[in-house]
């Protein structure tokens, strides 16, 4: 097993802001993350944001307080044995099923650091680990015959709504309609294990696709993104923040599908700002 205290120094005291400091953490885990894929012969790659951060600055976008990335279905079960072993004691992994207090269903997996502190508006009162994290998105296979693909997609968009349902938890406080909502919460989260629960039955049957396939987010998540198998794989590899990650084969076709074709251009100025953290300490005792 290696040993990540002498091949990644922990480096969060050298950050010269607390943003800085955060970024430092979670740039650490993502090191420990790759070098327990390469080593296993598994494969992931840099999504959203931080795909964007790594195309567009080398790096963390300078105003950003997450770090995602995704992997194939089958890396991705094989990832969660092998981080359970392998992963430093001061990280640990954080699922729906590992972790009884954790309840946000749509992210089904983290990588948290214990040594610090994130909590995201809404969160406060949250029992669970809340260390800064790194996200995993399982990714699967999807059809490319037409009709298959819509039925699959319209299972996704049902997902999607339930989710933006139980959202409204989070944030009761802003209106009437989302206070309302909210006391539909227990039928809400039911019917969200409900679907979690009969997917699994799709997302085994779709690993035989192959190649032949799109490849989009997991059908257990949310988000409604769907690539060409050769947008994704072969994989490539990047500079982030000095390291070389992996990346999907077309970065461009993907961050245009996200960002659009201006994604170079910065954002005006009051857009750049950290969105997941209402309490942020990289450092706690």
């Amino acid at each position: 097993m290696a040993d990540y205290n002498k091949l990644f120094p922990d480096r969060r005291q050298e950050g010269d802001t607390v943003l800085r400091q955060a970024q430092l953490v979670m740039l650490r885990m993502l090191c420990v993350v790759d070098d327990i894929c390469r080593r296993h012969d598994l494969h992931y790659w840099l999504c959203s944001g931080t795909l964007l951060g790594a195309i567009r600055h080398k790096g963390f976008i300078p105003w950003d307080d997450d770090l995602d990335i995704c992997m194939l279905r089958e890396d991705y079960e094989k990832f969660l044995e092998i981080a359970l072993q392998e992963l430093p004691k001061e990280m640990l992994v954080q699922t729906r099923e590992l972790d009884p207090l954790y309840d946000y269903l749509p992210l089904p997996c983290k990588i948290r650091d214990k040594k610090s502190l994130i909590i995201s508006k809404g969160l406060e009162k949250k029992k669970y680990c809340m260390g800064l994290f790194i996200d995993i998105f399982p990714a699967d296979r999807y059809h490319l015959e037409k009709k298959q693909f819509l039925k699959e997609k319209k299972k996704k968009e049902f997902f999607f709504f339930l989710s933006k349902l139980a959202d409204f938890e989070l944030s009761k406080d802003k209106s009437f309609s989302r206070k309302f909502i909210s006391y539909f919460s227990p039928l809400i989260r039911l019917l969200i294990k409900q679907y979690l629960k009969e997917i699994k039955k799709d997302i085994a049957k779709n690993k035989s696709l192959g190649k032949t396939c799109l490849i989009g987010h997991g059908m257990d998540t949310p988000w409604r993104r769907f690539f060409k198998y050769s947008d994704i794989f072969p994989l490539q590899e990047t500079s982030f923040e000095g390291y070389n990650f992996f990346v999907p084969n077309n970065a461009h076709s993907y961050l245009c599908q996200l960002y659009g074709e201006n994604y170079m251009v910065l954002p005006p100025l009051k857009e750049r700002v950290a969105k997941h953290s209402a309490i942020l300490k990289p450092i706690i005792e």
